[in-house]
């Protein structure tokens, strides 16, 4: 079963109360400026509006429906969630994985959340959240292959998505395989089936999406065990800015308290992955 360990960025996290909010009271942190002088809530709190970076082409963490217009997904219910609680409107903007940050340095974005995974070298660049799911980097192959693990790699063709955190696993656990990158998770499918690549490597979570995608399309894949890597995906905002990650993190926390992620997970993952993440809760008091 997956290991459902948070990252240690959780104990950096509140001393407010982590209850929901009616619409329009911001907590008291609003009031405080970030380290580093960020404070995307001052300009959240004026305009009453958030804007999250999130995909709209991995199902089922985000993606626009066939004859639809607005995204969808795991990670479109929570962020809409958080947005409630903290009082202000969701919008979106579509990211990937080599334009997430900068579109948040650039304040193109408050908040990343597209499936990033925390890394200790991410932390250079951003600060995250609690993380809020978590499972395993494995290998997606066409039916009938003879890769049944990373062992099997050397000299086969892996398609990844350029500037993901698989990407730098994959060539330190395979370095024998030959990487093939892609601006997305759809267009590296498309590589597979296409008989590109001879496999693809993401998180189950993304995987299943895919799969289901094949599935669809008449392709037969399937996922490969065992787990190459954790994947522990929290959101990000930029460095210092502590007013708006604590935000986020009561967020969570009040909807662990209440069930309200356990809802939002099964609604998404049933059947697909184990127990939802247990997120950490800081207790409240003084």
């Amino acid at each position: 079963m997956i290991n459902r360990i948070c990252c240690a960025t959780l104990i950096l996290l509140l001393a407010t109360a982590c209850g929901d909010r009616p619409s329009g009271n911001l907590s008291p942190a609003v009031n405080a400026a970030g380290g580093g002088g960020v404070n995307s809530m001052e300009k959240i709190r004026a305009s009453g509006a958030i804007t999250f970076g999130v995909k709209y082409d991995t199902p089922p963490f985000g993606f626009i429906a066939e004859g639809r217009t607005e995204p969808e997904g795991f990670e479109i219910d929570l962020v809409t969630e958080i947005a409630r609680r903290m009082g202000v409107t969701p919008k979106f903007v579509a990211v990937n994985a080599t334009n997430r940050v900068a579109n948040l340095d650039s304040g193109k974005i408050d908040v990343i959340a597209a499936t990033m995974i925390a890394t200790r070298t991410r932390e250079k660049q951003v600060d995250f959240s609690a993380v809020y799911f978590e499972d395993d980097q494995r290998l997606l192959v066409r039916s009938g292959s003879d890769i049944t693990g990373v062992g099997q790699l050397d000299g086969k063709t892996v398609a990844l998505v350029q500037g993901s955190t698989e990407e730098t696993v994959l060539r330190k656990v395979a370095p024998g395989a030959k990487i093939l990158t892609f601006q997305s998770w759809p267009n590296a499918l498309q590589a597979l089936l296409r008989g590109d690549a001879d496999a693809l490597s993401t998180t189950v979570g993304i995987l299943s999406g895919l799969k289901q995608t094949a599935d669809q399309s008449g392709s037969a894949v399937q996922i490969v065990a065992p787990g190459i890597a954790q994947g522990p995906t929290a959101m990000a905002v930029k460095q210092g800015d502590s007013a708006l990650r604590d935000e986020l993190n009561a967020a969570l926390m009040s909807m662990a308290d209440d069930g309200t992620y356990q809802r939002i997970y099964q609604k998404w993952w049933s059947g697909v992955l184990p127990e939802p993440l247990r997120i950490a809760v800081i207790p409240m008091g003084s």
